[in-house]
């Protein structure tokens, strides 16, 4: 692991402490498909934005996507999964 990973700069704090707080009170969501395993992605969503997460790390990064983009993503999840 690299030292960025690991840096304790009150600098990196306040980022991670400022994410946490912006992603607090988000209801989180899992693929009915998980079987209620631990093994898949989260995503939660605002009007604006979808965050999506790995459920293995849930403190870990998240990547927030357009809500429009996550919209068209899904539909073709769904359009694909059904042809086959």
């Amino acid at each position: 692991m690299s030292n960025a990973q690991h840096d304790p700069s009150p600098r990196r704090l306040v980022a991670t402490e400022a994410v946490a707080a912006a992603h607090a009170g988000l209801s989180w969501h899992r693929s009915t498909f998980s079987g209620g395993a631990n093994n898949c992605v989260e995503a939660a969503g605002t009007n604006e934005f979808i965050r999506v997460r790995d459920s293995k790390s849930v403190p870990g990064p998240i990547l927030p996507v357009a809500s429009a983009a996550w919209c068209e993503f899904l539909g073709r999840v769904r359009c694909e999964g059904s042809a086959g």
